[in-house]
């Protein structure tokens, strides 16, 4: 009897000792929340953005505004690692700074502007947080789902493509160096605003001149609403119109092919 409750004490240690050799990650980013957790990290994950929206765990998670981080709350959080976007070192840089000093672990994750650049992200992560195989792994399906997307529309013929990201106060979309450009790219189509730079304002006058094929909203309209606003402004009143999950499109994560793979749906129809 007392040689299984010494064997049970001994496991029951050994599995406290596991659970504390773990990290403790918080996430500022939503694409790169869903890489951890589809690297199965979801339980090292203590705290959110105010963002994160997917998986469904993240709700249960504690939130932190990453564009106003509060350093009290990230210490009660007692994270190990913290990933962000390398924008934050501009942005957020003293708070995150005072918690490296802390000892905690800052890791900044270049934002990925081209489809063969998410692996390097999802790399990037693993790394930071000594799970190199999950890793590997992760980014060879994201890669095989991107090349199987890609040969099934390679048929697709060559289209004008205006993407909206904002439509009030003013119109935003994607030039070159983002990754709905390179999407476009990808199944060779153009882009209308391709000789832009980055996520741009542009006047809707602008917009008609360029003669778009196709107009596709990535703002989270709803599709009847988009095709109604669209009519609404002069000029374009008979160019087709999709709208598209932004979160698919616009996180460069394990979703990505799907964001592709109705991207190029709507640019068959």
């Amino acid at each position: 009897m007392k040689k299984s409750v010494l064997i049970f004490s001994l496991f029951m240690l050994s599995g406290c000792q596991a659970d504390q050799s773990g990290d403790r990650i918080v996430s500022l980013m939503p694409s790169n929340t869903e890489i951890l957790y589809e690297m199965g990290l979801g339980d090292e994950v203590v705290g959110v953005s105010t963002n994160d929206d997917y998986p469904k765990d993240v709700k249960t998670k504690e939130q932190f505004d990453s564009f106003n981080l509060n350093k009290e709350q990230l210490l009660r959080a007692k994270p190990s690692v913290i990933v962000t976007h390398e924008s934050a070192r501009a942005s957020q840089q003293k708070v995150l700074d005072s918690l490296k000093d802390k000892g905690i672990k800052i890791v900044y994750v270049k934002e990925a502007k081209k489809l063969d650049e998410i692996d390097d992200t999802v790399m990037q992560i693993a790394e930071s947080v000594d799970h190199e195989k999950e890793g590997k792994e992760l980014a060879e399906r994201i890669d095989q789902d991107k090349k199987r997307v890609l040969k099934k529309y390679s048929h697709l013929p060559e289209k004008k493509v205006f993407i909206e990201v904002s439509s009030e106060p003013d119109i935003y979309t994607a030039g070159q160096h983002t990754i709905m450009d390179d999407m476009l790219s990808k199944l060779k189509m153009s882009n209308t605003f391709h000789d832009i730079e980055g996520w741009q304002p542009v006047a809707l006058e602008t917009v008609v001149r360029r003669k778009p094929d196709v107009m596709l909203s990535v703002t989270g309209a709803k599709a009847e609403d988009y095709r109604a606003l669209v009519k609404k402004r002069p000029g374009l009143k008979n160019v087709k119109t999709h709208t598209l999950n932004d979160d698919w499109i616009t996180r460069p994560g394990p979703r990505i092919s799907k964001g592709l793979e109705e991207l190029a749906k709507a640019l068959e129809d």
